[in-house]
């Protein structure tokens, strides 16, 4: 996986170290880039399947900010983002997870939910990550 960033404060070798013990889009680019806000920091990023890469957008200026997240039967939660570090990986493993969901089930942009839920249960996990197991709609567990 290919690494760049524009981020001053996390050169590409920075953002591999960030990400590591995460899984692999593998084919795809993982570009890092200052995210300018108007009125507060807020989560942006975006895959792109017909040049296969993942947009990672950090708040610039940053400062600690709180996002809503909607988890599904979960319900809603207030997410506290401290660093750059938990922005990048939490976004990272949110647009993993529409990559995973593409490959193995079709959905592509859908599954914002699962994707919020996947990517909250484990950006601040130390070690490795494993890939989502996302169950189609009656599909029953081996």
């Amino acid at each position: 996986m290919a690494v760049r960033s524009t981020l001053p404060t996390h050169p590409p070798l920075k953002v591999r170290e960030t990400l590591r013990g995460l899984p692999t889009a593998t084919g795809y680019t993982v570009t890092v880039k200052p995210l300018r806000y108007r009125t507060g920091p807020h989560l942006q990023a975006f895959t792109y399947w017909d040049h296969p890469e993942i947009v990672i957008q950090v708040p610039e200026p940053f400062k600690p900010f709180r996002e809503e997240l909607e988890v599904g039967a979960w319900g809603r939660t207030r997410v506290l983002f401290r660093t750059r570090r938990e922005v990048i990986r939490f976004l990272y493993l949110h647009e993993f997870c529409h990559w995973w969901l593409y490959l193995t089930h079709g959905w592509g942009a859908a599954a914002e939910v699962a994707s919020d839920r996947y990517a909250y249960t484990n950006y601040q996990k130390r070690g490795l990550v494993r890939p989502p197991v996302i169950r189609s709609r009656g599909e029953r567990a081996a």
